[in-house]
């Protein structure tokens, strides 16, 4: 009896125990979430906030500026009375003139063949505008470059230097060949005049811009060792730009064979006399065979000069 009670005894105990172990509290592995971590959470959400206004800020901006430029375009069209009805209303007009006259192949051959005597030398004559125009702007649209390069002249110098070249820039073409034929008479040398000023103008701006770009380093080593303006131009500003000159050189006479091809619409030599001349004899493949010539042309032209660009940039790396 005495066995018996104590087993009873010990077996109280034990689920005494088993009940207080199965009690107790027990470590909560879940990690608490602090104060920390939720100024992160609203901090990120406050910035994407921003982000998005500020990505809705510059759509409505661009939105806004596209459709105002769209307005103004369409305004304009219409004070010029630029009407799409009545163009395709007359659309008929163009496909005759195209497909009957311009596009023709056997008429436009033919025009070829019997306006070759007149057009090859026009063509050449053209392009001897262009090339002789260029050749005399070249050396003043260096000149000008100098002068109006800020990192070579004063301000006092450059800053009307740039106005003057502006001054040049702004008058047409075809205006300057008007003048020069009053001073040279009709033909290709008030042509080639009208060529350069252009040349003189445009490039000399680039010229400019170019030399402004140049690494300051040898331009004064140069001058440290005593150079004038004159040596440190020669020894270290034009070696600098020369391939850019260079490369800007060729492709304005691509442009002055363009510009060429028209200006002897107001006398002043080349094709553009004969281009007028069909013009105004509604004689259209006659048209088309001039501008046949003047695409031969200048296709011919650029040819050439990808080509001297090319052999320029395979020397240039050859000799880095």
């Amino acid at each position: 009896m005495d066995e018996s009670s104590s087993d009873g005894r010990a077996d109280a105990a034990a689920d005494s125990v088993g009940q207080e172990s199965g009690s107790m509290p027990q470590p909560d592995s879940t990690p608490e979430s602090g104060p920390g971590t939720a100024e992160e959470s609203v901090t990120v959400d406050g910035e994407f906030d921003q982000i998005q206004r500020r990505w809705r800020r510059r759509l409505l901006g661009r939105v806004t500026v596209v459709v105002s430029l769209l307005a103004v375009v369409l305004a304009t069209a219409r004070w010029m009375g630029f009407d799409l009805a009545y163009l395709y209303a007359h659309r008929d007009n163009l496909r005759d003139v195209l497909v009957e006259e311009m596009l023709a192949p056997r008429q436009l051959w033919a025009q070829l063949q019997g306006d070759a005597p007149t057009l090859v030398p026009a063509t050449l004559e053209t392009l001897a505008i262009a090339g002789v125009g260029t050749a005399i702007g070249l050396p003043f649209a260096v000149c000008f470059g100098l002068l109006a390069a800020s990192n070579v002249t004063p301000r006092v110098v450059h800053a009307p230097v740039r106005l003057f070249l502006g001054g040049i820039r702004a008058v047409p073409s075809m205006v300057y060949a008007l003048l020069f034929v009053i001073l040279a008479g009709l033909g290709p040398v008030a042509g080639a005049l009208a060529i350069a000023m252009g040349t003189i103008g445009d490039l000399g701006r680039l010229f400019a811009d170019e030399m402004e770009e140049i690494d300051a380093a040898p331009v004064e080593a140069v001058a440290s060792s005593g150079g004038g303006l004159l040596a440190t131009t020669s020894a270290a500003r034009l070696p600098q730009v020369a391939t850019a000159y260079v490369a800007w050189v060729l492709f304005y006479l691509e442009i002055n064979a363009r510009k060429s091809s028209v200006l002897g619409i107001v006398g002043a030599g080349g094709i553009g006399y004969p281009l007028i001349m069909a013009f105004n004899a509604r004689n259209y493949t006659r048209v088309m065979a001039a501008v046949v010539a003047i695409l031969v042309l200048v296709v011919s032209v650029e040819l050439v000069a990808n080509r001297v660009r090319d052999v320029l940039d395979a020397d240039r790396r050859s000799a880095q």
